[in-house]
């Protein structure tokens, strides 16, 4: 999957929107996923679209810039 797109919801909040590779799945439909990121509580998927601020935080620029369109390949947990 790759990024096409980060967002920040609060200081603390970020989601990050993952396309399929290929654009489309087997049977044609677009595959988006949104993968929440909550600082200090946890990593998930959620379906839910939510209210995004109208100017984009200094982070969320910097990570926009360096992983914009850049694949996610794998995901573990340390610990």
């Amino acid at each position: 999957m790759r990024c096409s797109n980060i967002d920040d919801l609060s200081p603390k909040t970020y989601i990050f929107k993952l396309m399929n590779s290929s654009g489309v799945t087997e049977s044609g439909e677009s595959e988006e996923v949104l993968l929440l990121m909550e600082t200090g509580v946890g990593l998930h998927t959620t379906a839910y679209v939510r209210e995004k601020s109208y100017t984009p935080s200094g982070l969320t620029l910097k990570l926009r810039k360096h992983i914009r369109s850049r694949r996610l390949e794998d995901v573990q947990q340390l610990g």
